[in-house]
């Protein structure tokens, strides 16, 4: 009877040991569940029971750390419990005795702490743990003995064969500052940080600590300056260290420091920090001034964030805060750089009805906005309204006009304006006649752009190269080439010399509208007056060639290119490869590709898909597959694209087993298959009869979120047709109704062709589309 008894009491610990040691590792040992189950462990302990026991001690004890000094007194009266009544199965150790050296610290009663760790000595424990005596040294430093622990810190851990952790030296710090002794604090802190305590070096705890402690003390310039001496360190700040910082320097009024360190925050992207910094600022009374929210809202509209920059305004208001034009300012240009352009006219009209008079650069904002979005309607409603706020527009309000007429054209009304301006004492700029010239060129009116050019020089602007290669620059862009060209023999005339940007911008013009041979010839007259090609003009021409399926003249210019010593860039690599797959010269592509390969440069996923689509165009699956295989291998991040080609490469070889398996694997390289994706293989589906699984994937698809856009559709459609399956291809007609999707010419040609072979199966189609018989007719 007895032996049952035994069994089941042993039983009963090791179940009560399993559970504490569950709850423990889980956190959720309350404390009242805690001093339950020490209860009734008192009574089924056995010898091997102490770390059950400690677990159960550690959770009352986290209680006190919270703020509760009673359960301090909790954890010592269990203690005297465990040892009462389990003194003859339980033993405490190290452990249980560095729990109660906590609490005793947390009690303020030290002597009974230091007993406590006197029996841990006694026992002959080492001292290797340095959470106890960390506990010690807090506990001196809270009852104001910061000497006493400076002896324990520097003396007594190295004989006791305890290693002082950062830890232990910010408690100390944190000793010296309590007791307004910020100096003494900052003399440790040296000596952590130039070695001279055992690699102990300074963390931000240990800065953020003396930076505050100097603060409290009113030392507002060595607070700042030791601020700016842990960044040098390279240590970056928090979001405490910046919260000090800035709550020392607005009590101290010093309010441009401040400022500063909120633009350093800002600039961090730290915006959560600083709207919770600002929030805890005005609950103790220091609200921000229209400097400070100017810098967060100037952040706000640099990212785009023009509603949450409204939000702040708005909340600027609410508080009493009258925002200044230049506040105005920033949130009108960020609705003017994301196209807000209502909401940034409606801004305007609050900023007038408040009382704010607009300037010249706030005008300019909004007319600029309206100018580039060739909105000359409301860009005119801009200058009205400057006239009736008594402002009369400047030369930047006019070159913005006029250069917007000009591109749109309107050269005539450009020319007005011009007249305008000059009638209203307003002398044009550079820009204005750039713009000016531009435009006459655009309309062949040369007599006019020359005269307009002279009197240019005879105000006192001379024209330079820059301004002769803007206006070539945008008549090249948009294909006036040979306009562009009359412009190299006016430059001559007033002694101006072309360089190679104006070169280049004739070269490129010129490949634009597929005259490579007048661009090459360019290239020749370059050489001549003495002007050496760089990297933009042989890619320009590089590229023009390759356009224009003239591989071998490309080739000729790439050579040239390396033979002149200029590298050539991962575009230029880019282009000739294309080139050279797109004409099947694929023996010089493959030793270009090695060539690139081996000369240990990194290249873009782009490059390789070029190399592997090529390599599957030519029948070389196996070794497509290959560099495959090595590129998932690397660091190289691989695209959707990648693996396009290689799913295509393998259904069109025959391998549709190898293409399913690698369709597979896309999500586990964190891609999402496209339309491409599922396109290829629905056209494999199709070609092999397999229509059942066809319509599968296709549902799959669409569940997925891949929508199917039109150039699919009208692909499925043929495919089916040409199958012979006219029933499936009118679903799939369907489809293209309900998005609102065009019929391509080549699917309209095949039904047409269907209703003239085959009017009886025609008939299974969409009603939509019998229409078609009548178009046969």
């Amino acid at each position: 009877m007895s032996r049952r008894v035994s069994t089941a009491v042993s039983d009963r610990c090791l179940e009560l040991e399993r559970i504490i040691g569950a709850r423990a590792r889980a956190g959720s040992l309350s404390v009242d569940d805690a001093l339950k189950l020490f209860d009734e462990f008192l009574h089924h302990a056995r010898p091997a029971s102490i770390i059950a026991f400690n677990q159960l001690l550690a959770a009352v004890s986290s209680a006190s750390r919270r703020g509760s000094s009673s359960t301090s007194e909790l954890v010592v009266s269990c203690f005297n419990r465990m040892i009462r009544d389990c003194c003859s199965k339980v033993a405490p150790d190290v452990f249980t005795y560095s729990i109660l050296v906590g609490c005793f610290c947390r009690m303020g009663r030290l002597e009974h702490g230091f007993a406590a760790f006197g029996l841990i000595l006694k026992t002959g424990w080492r001292v290797n743990d340095v959470v106890v005596v960390n506990r010690l040294l807090k506990g001196l430093c809270d009852a104001k003995r910061v000497g006493e622990a400076m002896g324990v810190l520097l003396r007594r851990m190295s004989e006791l064969g305890c290693t002082p952790n950062v830890v232990s030296y910010n408690t100390l710090l944190k000793g010296f500052c309590d007791e307004n002794r910020a100096e003494e604090a900052l003399e440790l802190l040296h000596m952590m940080a130039d070695g001279q305590v055992r690699s102990c070096p300074p963390n931000l705890v240990s800065y953020n600590t003396v930076i505050n402690g100097f603060f409290t003390e009113g030392q507002v310039d060595k607070a700042y300056n030791l601020f700016l001496d842990m960044t040098d360190q390279g240590i970056p700040p928090n979001v405490v260290t910046y919260t000090i910082v800035i709550d020392g320097l607005c009590k101290a009024q010093v309010v441009d420091r401040a400022e500063g360190v909120f633009q350093q925050m800002i600039d961090k992207g730290q915006w959560k920090e600083v709207v919770r910094m600002l929030k805890e600022m005005s609950a103790h009374g220091l609200e921000p001034d229209c400097f400070t929210y100017g810098l967060l809202l100037d952040y706000l509209c640099k990212k785009g964030k023009c509603t949450e920059a409204r939000k702040l305004f708005d909340s600027m208001i609410r508080k009493g805060i009258k925002p200044d034009v230049s506040i105005y300012g920033i949130i009108l240009h960020g609705y003017a750089t994301k196209g807000a352009l209502s909401e940034m006219h409606s801004f305007l009209d609050l900023m007038v009805g408040n009382g704010i008079s607009p300037n010249h650069y706030i005008f300019n904002i909004v007319f600029c906005a309206f100018a580039k979005k060739a909105m000359i309607g409301e860009a005119m409603d801009i200058f009205n309204k400057m006239r009736q706020q008594g402002l009369s527009p400047n030369v930047v309000n006019y070159a913005t006009l006029i250069d917007a007429l000009c591109k749109l054209g309107r050269v005539d009304d450009a020319e007005l304006k011009f007249n305008q301006m000059i009638n209203e004492g307003v002398a044009p700029n550079i820009v204005v006649f750039t713009s000016l010239v531009y435009g006459l060129c655009t309309i062949d009116k040369w007599e006019k752009a020359g005269e307009l050019f002279f009197e240019m020089v005879n105000q006192g602007i001379h024209p330079n190269v820059v301004f002769f290669n803007t206006i070539m620059c945008n008549l090249c862009t948009e294909g006036r080439v040979m306009k562009a060209q009359r412009l190299i023999d006016l430059m001559e005339r007033v002694g101006t010399r072309p360089d190679i940007i104006s070169y280049n911008a004739l070269i490129r013009g010129h490949c634009l509208v597929g005259k490579t041979d007048e661009a090459s010839k360019l290239l020749d007259i370059m050489l001549s007056v003495g002007l050496k090609p760089n990297e933009c003009t042989y890619n320009t021409l590089l590229h023009g060639y390759c356009r224009d399926g003239r591989i071998d003249d490309a080739y000729s210019v790439f050579q040239e290119m390396l033979s002149n010593g200029i590298t050539p860039v991962v575009v230029t690599y880019n282009t000739i490869l294309h080139g050279l797959f797109k004409t099947r010269r694929f023996s010089e592509a493959k030793e270009l590709y090695l060539n690139m390969i081996t000369s240990g440069k990194q290249w873009s996923i782009y490059t390789y898909n070029i190399i592997l689509n090529g390599l599957s165009k030519n029948n070389c699956v196996d070794e497509a597959l290959k560099m495959f295989q090595s590129l998932c291998s690397k660091d190289l991040q691989v695209d959707i694209i990648t693996f396009n080609i290689m799913i295509g490469a393998l259904l069109k070889d025959g391998r549709k087993e190898d293409a399913m398996n690698l369709f597979a694997t896309i999500s586990a390289n964190g891609l999402v298959p496209d339309v491409t994706t599922y396109r290829l293989i629905a056209e494999n589906l199709i070609e092999e009869g397999s229509l059942e699984e066809f319509d599968g994937m296709f549902s799959e698809m669409e569940k997925s979120g891949c929508a199917p856009n039109s150039l699919m559709l009208n692909f499925l459609v043929r495919r089916l047709l040409l199958r012979g399956d006219i029933s499936r291809a009118g679903a799939y007609l369907s489809k293209i109704d309900e998005k609102n999707f065009s019929l391509e010419a080549s699917t309209t040609s095949m039904l047409i062709s269907l209703f003239s072979r085959e009017e009886h199966q025609a008939k299974s189609l969409p009603e939509k589309y019998h229409f078609l018989n009548e178009a046969k007719k």
